[in-house]
């Protein structure tokens, strides 16, 4: 998950903070009431999906491999060796993972010898520390070493922005939620106390890494698909493959509408191309139901890898035609061979937002037509048309829209007019049910979210911010050189566009040295290795009191003062003034 990553789902009304979100029912109760019943009308074949994940229960695979499933989002993976157990993913909160742990437990008492991320996402890490049981002897904890950039991605740079995304397609409030797609929801707390994200020390490379853990010999495959650090777990002598989010009950987030890099489709054909030459007789995804039978398996992955392939090539064969993505995603349709394959319902991903996904990851943001090099900003865009068309008959006809079930066109005509007029009741009205409708009819549980969530915003009942405590377990887990590559992107111009300022960080307990140069208005970081450089700024500290200092729980003058910080060269007021040039959230 890049929120972190998967679908967030809670049944609540009632004030509560969750996932840095707010949401205040009763301020315009006919605003909620009104949002609530157009969405009862919900899609009848995404409601029936939850029977896949609708109670907590663990499954016996076959001898020896256990999964969690029900329990939160994504499955959590026990495998028992001889002397110990491996865990793989743990998902996303220490209050998931520690009702899966005891489930464990009823079934053997043998330590945890390591813990493996099959990939970054929140929903398969979050929840590491429930199952560390003696905190002086962790278990390994392997992932590939690609996680290092995810990670990140994921805490420390387009963190704000995806945030907000993420919990409009997670439905984090929704009270009229269905279910998440790829699982029953996401339980996950903002108040810091589950998250429990531990960071890795093993980790492979290699596109197969043979290890030897819990007395058994199992291999972990790079599989990379719905993220590049993706791996699986391969064990021969129980001929199981675990395929982590390569595979699952639904149409696949080939792109997530709550920003992700485009995904590589071909490398994810690639990906299940491998698991197919392992030829398994159990496959068990990291969400929905484990598999059982090599012609049941590939009854599933050759039609899902086939659709994957088909997307990507029916995209880039109208990208050369010359098409637009709008247009490119209203031609590509699944074959009827594959269209109503259990496995490739769009309750989850869709084509239409994978037809784009691939556009923008060959040719980018730009669709062809010169009309969109330099268009109108939406604001721009609504004051002309108020001007052009008047803000009567655009009322009327989004109203007229409305009803006639044309609820896109609706949006977009009442959107012109609330965006210059917020209190144009009338308008907003017509947005709000538009939003509601589009919603409700929607397949896909990300789709009906982000729809559902942005009503309740328009709202002005519900308000979306980042959580706190994500920012903290960054810089808790991160090492320092990541915590210094998220500095460029806080950088503040306007504040400080002339300064020209460099400062050298001595770390005395790992022995780092970081440089950071303010120039043309940019942050430049560079590890030293050498002692030819200038600094105007020369500091000394340790590196967790560099941490509590990035917290806010320590302030630079108090560590100054206390000697856990020492200022050798250019004095403290300056190091403070450069620090001020950046963004602190």
């Amino acid at each position: 998950m890049e929120l972190p990553t998967g679908t967030l789902y809670i049944l609540i009304i009632a004030v509560i903070f969750y996932c840095g979100v707010q949401i205040w029912s009763g301020t315009k109760p006919s605003y909620s009431e009104r949002i609530l019943r157009i969405a009862k009308a919900s899609d009848e074949e995404l409601s029936n999906h939850s029977n896949e994940f609708n109670k907590p229960e663990i499954i016996k695979v076959t001898d020896g491999i256990y999964v969690a499933i029900g329990f939160a989002l994504a499955n959590s993976i026990m495998i028992e060796g001889n002397d110990s157990i491996v865990i793989v993913d743990v998902t996303e909160s220490t209050e998931s993972a520690t009702e899966i742990f005891a489930a464990f437990r009823n079934i053997t008492s043998k330590p945890v010898a390591a813990i493996i991320y099959t990939h970054n996402h929140a929903d398969h890490t979050y929840g590491a520390q429930a199952f560390i049981e003696d905190i002086n002897h962790p278990p390994d904890i392997w992932a590939h070493v690609g996680i290092l950039k995810q990670f990140q991605r994921v805490f420390s740079t387009v963190n704000t922005a995806t945030y907000k995304r993420a919990a409009r397609q997670f439905g984090v409030l929704l009270p009229n939620t269905i279910n998440a797609g790829i699982g029953h929801r996401l339980r996950y707390s903002v108040s810091g106390d589950r998250l429990g994200v531990v960071f890795p020390d093993k980790f492979v490379s290699e596109k197969e890494t043979e290890v030897h853990i819990a007395g058994m010999d199992m291999a972990i495959i790079h599989i990379p698909g719905e993220t590049d650090d993706q791996i699986g777990v391969w064990i021969p002598e129980r001929q199981v493959f675990l395929c982590a989010d390569d595979v699952y009950r639904a149409f696949p987030n080939l792109y997530a509408i709550r920003g992700t890099p485009s995904r590589d489709l071909q490398q994810w054909v690639g990906s299940i191309d491998t698991i197919i030459a392992y030829k398994p007789e159990f496959l068990v995804p990291s969400h929905t139901r484990p598999v059982s039978g090599q012609q049941n398996i590939l009854n599933i992955l050759i039609p899902y890898r086939d659709a994957i392939q088909y997307i990507h090539d029916q995209t880039v064969r109208y990208i050369n035609k010359g098409y637009q993505p709008d247009e490119i995603a209203e031609m590509v349709k699944l074959p009827s061979t594959v269209a109503e394959h259990p496995y490739l319902k769009e309750f989850y991903g869709t084509v239409q937002w994978s037809v784009k996904g691939v556009f923008t990851s060959y040719l980018g943001w730009f669709s062809g037509n010169p009309v969109d090099l330099q268009p109108l900003t939406p604001k721009v865009k609504a004051e002309k048309m108020l001007k052009l068309v008047g803000r009567d008959k655009l009322v009327e006809s989004a109203k007229e829209a409305y009803n006639n079930k044309d609820y896109q066109w609706a949006l977009e005509l009442s959107s012109y007019i609330v965006l210059m007029d917020k209190g144009h009741t009338e308008a907003l009205n017509i947005k709000i049910d538009s939003l509601a409708s589009l919603g409700a009819g929607h397949k896909s549980a990300c789709g009906r979210n982000y729809y559902l969530t942005s009503a309740f915003e328009e709202a002005s009942e519900l308000i979306l911010k980042r959580p706190e405590s994500a920012k903290q377990k960054g810089i808790q887990i991160l090492p320092i050189m990541q915590l210094f590559n998220a500095l460029p992107s806080r950088f503040k111009p306007e504040d400080c566009e002339n300064l020209n300022e460099t400062v050298l960080f001595q770390f005395t307990d790992s022995g780092l040295e970081i440089l950071l140069q303010i120039r043309n208005s940019v942050a430049v970081i560079t590890e030293n290795r050498s002692d030819n450089y200038e600094y105007g700024v020369k500091l000394s500290i340790r590196e967790d009191v560099f941490r509590e200092i990035m917290q806010s729980k320590l302030r630079a003058l108090t560590a100054y003062g206390r000697g856990e910080l020492k200022v050798d060269s250019g004095g403290l007021m300056k190091f403070r003034s450069v620090m001020s040039c950046f963004e602190q959230d």
